[in-house]
């Protein structure tokens, strides 16, 4: 999706039906862990908004969007070998994914320090180089995370997971809001508590883990790793590389502003999604079960898309309705622009999540490289319409962009087609036509923002919220 938009995973194995207690606890602690991660990102929004306004904010969003497609780049998708493999994995093997992460993470870090420079002269945003400079070097504490990580969620201890993250988080805030607020740092004071939640988020996942990582050269593991890892690893890459046409195209041709303005209108689109996370959670748990069964597999996907957009359809349409009347008083008058694109970022998300359990359902028949042409043909699309419109239609391009880049899905769809079948698009493309209609208010007229309320009140679409609140009644009342 839009640059920090989801990277699609591939759901793991089920765990025996013993284990079914343990699981349905993990998933209560994800959830709350997403909920109060959401509440403060609102409250660091309004803070960071408030204070550094779009051009003082954009050089650290251009050098973050940099750093997080080179994490992805260095981790190589070697957590998805280590949590799902169905091998017997000992110390030894997570020792060698730690070297072989370090490894990768220091070149990366190495080659940021000889290329900021270049990197810079063509972004064209003030300071971001340097703060790319500084980011990078945590890197490599980000990467040793990943093997104690592994161990945590391989063992189904999402007790602790929960703990962690929200728990890095806050000594993120408590690092940036002094600096903001008692000097002149400015995005400086976001790259600080940036570096101290990645190193703060490692110590922890080590000592939770229990783990010591001790660095051993093994080839043998390395191949064995990295063998598993290709097709995925290849598709994360390309889909990661939609977080460089914010720093490398909107920067080059626009400067601070607009990619100020673009970041935060990916993390209010974020935040806006938080229940996208749950419902495709609860939309892909059965998948591993039902791989062998395509009808199944069918029918999964249809109830998924629908599921996606009941869960964020209400949010989007709420900012995208008062988002204009909010935005001057809570964040500043400087962030109206955001308005300007967050529906171009709302559609682009909202299309993802419709085919988000199309590539889960690739991933589980292990149809790895069929999702990195999706993503070759998405990303392409979106990164050239964006290199054409931006340079002609301002920050506006960067949304036509989005919207060429909804073509790749029919990538998506022929390749799903030819594995187990096409699902029934009829409802969610429906659902779908009058949420991006809603969305669009601004510039169809305000008849549009009754468009969802006419699509949900069909008698179809009434009898399907009526069968998914039936089947939500019979799980709340089912025994544990």
């Amino acid at each position: 999706m839009t640059g920090q938009a989801d990277t699609p995973t591939a759901p793991r194995p089920q765990p025996p039906a013993g284990l079914r207690q343990q699981v349905l606890k993990g998933g209560a602690f994800m959830m709350i862990r997403q909920l109060v991660m959401m509440a403060m990102s609102i409250i660091g929004m309004l803070i960071v908004t408030r204070v550094l306004g779009p051009e003082r904010y954009g050089p650290y969003a251009a050098a973050l969007g940099i750093y997080q497609f080179l994490m992805t780049l260095g981790q190589m998708g070697v957590e998805v070998y280590l949590i799902r493999t169905s091998e017997a994995l000992d110390k030894r093997i997570f020792h060698a994914a730690s070297t072989l992460l370090l490894g990768i993470s220091l070149a990366c870090v190495l080659g940021i320090e000889l290329s900021a420079d270049f990197l810079g002269s063509w972004v064209r945003v003030g300071g971001f180089e340097s703060l790319l400079r500084v980011l990078i070097l945590v890197l490599p504490f980000q990467a040793l995370a990943v093997a104690a990580s592994a161990q945590l969620e391989k063992a189904l201890d999402f007790r602790q997971i929960a703990m962690i993250d929200p728990g890095a988080q806050i000594i993120y805030y408590l690092v940036v809001v002094p600096l903001i607020f008692l000097t002149k740092a400015g995005p400086w004071a976001l790259a600080a508590g940036w570096i101290a939640q990645q190193m703060a988020a490692s110590l922890a996942y080590h000592v939770a883990a229990r783990y010591r990582p001790a660095f051993v050269w093994d080839w043998p593991a390395f191949r064995r790793i990295l063998s598993y890892t290709a097709g995925y690893s290849a598709a994360a890459w390309v889909y990661q590389l939609r977080a460089l046409v914010n720093p490398l195209i909107v920067g080059h041709f626009l400067g601070n502003d607009s990619v100020g303005i673009i970041g935060i209108g990916i993390k209010l689109v974020e935040v806006l999604s938080i229940f996208k996370t749950i419902a495709w959670r609860l939309s892909v748990a059965a998948l591993s079960r039902v791989q062998n069964s395509n009808a199944k597999l069918v029918d999964a996907m249809t109830e998924g898309m629908q599921l996606q957009m009941l869960a964020m359809a209400p949010g989007l349409l709420g900012f995208s309705w008062f988002g204009g009347y909010l935005l001057p008083h809570i964040f500043g008058a400087r962030w109206l622009p955001v308005m300007t694109i967050f529906p171009f970022l709302a559609l682009s998300y909202l299309t993802n999540a419709q085919f988000n359990v199309h590539s889960s359902v690739l991933y589980v028949r292990r149809r790895n490289w069929d999702v990195a042409l999706f993503h070759i043909a998405h990303v392409g699309l979106f990164a050239a319409a964006s290199w054409f419109a931006v340079p002609r239609l301002g920050l506006v391009g960067y949304g036509w962009g989005e919207v060429a880049g909804v073509g790749g899905y029919l990538v998506l769809h022929r390749q799903i087609a030819r594995e187990v079948g096409s699902p029934s698009y009829g409802l969610s493309a429906l659902w779908w036509i009058a949420v991006v209609t809603g969305l669009f208010w601004q510039s169809l007229g305000t008849w549009a923002i009754a468009a969802p309320f006419a699509a949900i009140l069909l008698p179809a679409s009434l009898r399907q919220l009526s069968r998914y609140l039936t089947m939500i009644r019979a799980r709340s009342n089912a025994p544990a």
